[in-house]
């Protein structure tokens, strides 16, 4: 049998430029009578129908392709093919190329393709490294997210008419963007804002792949995480953040790029991103619709684990009770149960005697000190200042860029430090203001902003930690 091999490195090629559809016309005119097909890159050595080729050979007299870098742009695998081929008594027949692996002049020619066709990816890859790199220096914008729009290098907000509604209102995206994110600061809940966006725009949504709701509004809930993340909204742009979406620690963060063009301060963002966070890692535990203030504060003092909350009628009414969770699969020994309003109790005391202390202190500010981290940057920053040479200059750049984000960091640290110790002071003055003035909801907020956690055990508390 005469075989015949195609390959295209993307989908795109196959679909709009037609490449793959004319390498398979060619071998066709050339008598193969079976073509494996890859649309898979050539570094790769793992392609289906290519593995499934080499699994051939033996009802294989002659493989045909159109270039030798369809077969590889990988030499050690081009080589392992060729050597399959020669062992199978198989003839490789390159249209493009003249080839003979028959001679010892063609098998040298191989090995010169083979080792061009992979020298031209790895400059390819540096190119497209080098022009990543000069796009960063420049601090330029890659693309631009809902809401905005890029002009040169920039984004700037998108203010251009772009849904018009039934009652003749004509809003644009970085309205609508704004309106998106008021809606989720009210409701607090990712399904909850999207219901209200939708119920509002009329969206319908599609499980067919590649529709999309109407005039491309149909957020889901990944979808809104990642918008609400992005630091474009604050201000800023971000490099390597698709590669590390669920860690913004690597994620290469350049400040203040349009700064007269945010739809969120770092503040707001803030308390977005401890919401999020909060509704991430205890939403799925409390669906209860009452609102219990102390939900997803209480540990259990004995495995550690969380304690839910269960409910008893009375005469009296109903009472509220923690237990831990891991007592129901018999997995822990605490079953005695606390009400919630002896361990809200139990806050309120190490709240109120933190608050005491914290009025009580001198009001003596000493000088901040930086930590040694950027210590240490500063440092190596002044000997690259000094070093002569055009590397020691590249070097610079990306260390002020560090001290820059670590400086950034450390003042939004002490803000959230100081508000916390604002609130604290003015909520805990005394007991009786706390109770009277707070409802159940903002009593949640402010217990989740100073408090880290309350360890019950035994039917008591044992243990109230504060993150002030």
């Amino acid at each position: 049998m005469i075989a015949g091999y195609a390959r295209v490195s993307s989908k795109e090629q196959a679909d709009n430029s037609h490449a793959l559809e004319q390498q398979i016309e060619r071998l066709k005119a050339f008598g193969v009578e079976q073509v494996y097909v890859d649309v898979e890159s050539g570094r790769k050595d793992n392609r289906a129908d290519f593995l499934r080729l080499l699994g051939d050979l033996s009802l294989i007299s002659q493989v045909v392709v159109t270039r030798l870098d369809r077969l590889s742009r990988s030499l050690p695998t081009l080589r392992k093919a060729i050597d399959q081929f020669s062992r199978s008594g198989v003839t490789l027949v390159a249209l493009d190329d003249n080839l003979d692996t028959n001679t010892a002049s063609g098998k040298f020619h191989i090995n010169i393709l083979g080792a061009l066709a992979e020298m031209e990816v790895d400059r390819l890859s540096e190119r497209v490294k080098h022009g990543h790199q000069h796009h960063r220096d420049r601090n330029a914008a890659w693309f631009p997210i809902f809401g905005y729009r890029k002009v040169g290098d920039r984004l700037e907000l998108d203010d251009a008419p772009f849904l018009c509604l039934l009652t003749g209102e004509t809003l644009s995206k970085a309205a609508i963007a704004r309106e998106l994110i008021a809606i989720f600061q009210e409701k607090r809940s990712l399904r909850k804002t999207l219901q209200a966006f939708n119920e509002r725009y009329g969206i319908q949504r599609y499980n067919t792949p590649g529709r999309k709701g109407r005039g491309g509004l149909g957020f889901g809930v990944p979808g809104l995480v990642a918008w609400l993340n992005n630091p474009i909204l604050r201000g800023h742009i971000a490099y390597n953040r698709y590669r590390n979406q669920h860690n913004d620690h690597a994620w290469d963060i350049r400040y203040n790029t349009h700064p007269d063009h945010r739809l969120l301060s770092d503040e707001e963002y803030n308390q977005i991103a401890d919401l999020l966070q909060w509704n991430s890692e205890h939403g799925a535990s409390f669906r209860a619709k009452t609102i219990h203030p102390v939900s997803g504060l209480v540990r259990c003092g004995e495995c550690g684990s969380g304690c839910g909350c269960q409910t008893s009628k009375w005469r009296q009414g109903v009472t509220y009770w923690y237990q831990c969770l891991n007592y129901r699969e018999r997995g822990c020994r605490q079953k005695q149960m606390l009400r919630e309003s002896d361990i809200e109790a139990a806050v309120i005391d190490a709240l109120l005697e933190r608050s005491e202390a914290i009025a009580n202190l001198a009001a003596v500010a000493d000088a901040p000190s930086e930590p040694p981290e950027l210590q240490a940057l500063r440092a190596e920053l002044r000997y690259y200042q000094a070093a002569p040479g055009h590397r020691a200059a590249a070097i610079v750049a990306e260390l002020q860029a560090q001290i820059t984000a670590l400086t950034q960091h450390g003042v939004q640290t002490t803000k959230d430090q100081e508000q916390n110790r604002d609130l604290l002071l003015a909520c805990f003055s005394d007991r009786r203001t706390w109770a009277r003035i707070m409802t159940l909801a903002e009593r949640r907020d402010v217990y989740r902003a100073l408090v880290e956690r309350v360890t019950i055990r035994d039917g008591r508390v044992v243990g109230v930690s504060l993150k002030v």
